[in-house]
This record gives structure tokens, sequence and C-alpha cells, in this order.
């Protein structure tokens, strides 16, 4: 699934609004993280990811040079590779990806309270997921609130297949 003209300008306008936040990015070197959920398949998530990046470089010269990390959200685990964005692009780092049960992941709260924990230095977050209805089935509200405050719910944008939408209507 690749992206729209429609769907690429809500993209360029949800980042906009990520980058021009209060307390965010001011310039220099961007750390970015791209997450994506397990339960994608290879070929779709591949597609998705590479004109992520693409529409990412179009949009502004501070994605040039920035230090991309891949957050795999799986059953057994959350992990994070640092990679190139041109590895991404070419396709070549799905090659070993292999989707999931999407009954036995990780919940949503847990995902977030892994970025809160390691991925807080990150400028803008792009979590890739392909059913909205699971990733927004939230069992503990609270906690999935204590881990978006006080600045993950401004830099998260989360993308699914019809639609994009701001990190904040989850925290909502």
């Amino acid at each position: 699934m690749s992206l729209t003209p429609v769907r690429n300008l809500q993209l360029h306008n949800q980042i906009e609004r990520v980058l021009h936040a209060p307390g965010n990015y001011r310039g220099g070197i961007l750390e970015m993280a791209i997450v994506i959920d397990r339960t994608y398949g290879r070929e779709a998530v591949r597609v998705m990811c590479a004109d992520i990046i693409e529409s990412c470089k179009k949009q502004s010269d501070i994605f040039r040079n920035v230090r991309l990390n891949m957050v795999m959200w799986g059953e057994k685990e959350i992990c994070t590779q640092t990679v190139a964005s041109t590895y991404i692009q070419m396709g070549t780092f799905f090659d070993d990806y292999e989707p999931e049960d999407a009954d036995d992941a990780k919940s949503t709260e847990e995902l977030m309270e892994y970025l809160k924990k390691f991925h807080s230095r990150s400028k803008l977050i792009l979590i890739v997921a392909p059913d909205k209805e699971r990733f927004h089935s939230v069992a503990e509200p609270d906690r999935l609130k204590q881990a978006m405050t006080p600045f993950l719910k401004q830099k998260v944008v989360m993308i699914y297949p019809e639609e994009i939408e701001a990190g904040i209507r989850l925290f909502m």
C-alpha cells in the first residue's frame, strides 16, 4: 500500500505540526523513529515505509541527514535498530521481516511506555499500524496517558491504511 497524494499531504501536515510544536525540533540533526506493528505483511510495510521516507525527504532538507530508529512492535518483544533511511527506501531492511499474529502483540500501553523510556529524544515518531481499532483498544487509559505525558502526545503520528492522525487523538 503506497501513499496517495492526499495521504501524502496529510502526512506532511502532521509532520509540520510535530516539528513546530513548542519545545520540539529546533535545528541540527533530526532523530526520528518509525514504529512497525509486526502484524503488517512484509510487502505492505516495505512499500509504506519507503513511501514515508521518500515523502519526508521531499518535504524538507532536515530529513536528508536523519538518525532513523526502526522499532519493531511484536508479540514477544519490542526492539529497535538504527538504520540508514536509504536502506529502508531500497526495501532490503525488510528481507528478514516476518509478520506475527495480531492476537499476541504487546499492548499499546506497553509500546508507549517503551517509546517514552527509549525514544523520548526522537523529535518525530511515526507509528505504522494496519488496524486502527486494535491500536485504539486500550485496557488501561490512565497508564497510556501517563506514558504519553509530557511529550509523546505531541511527537506521535499514527499511520493507518485508511487515515493518518495525530498522537493527541490517542491521548484523548
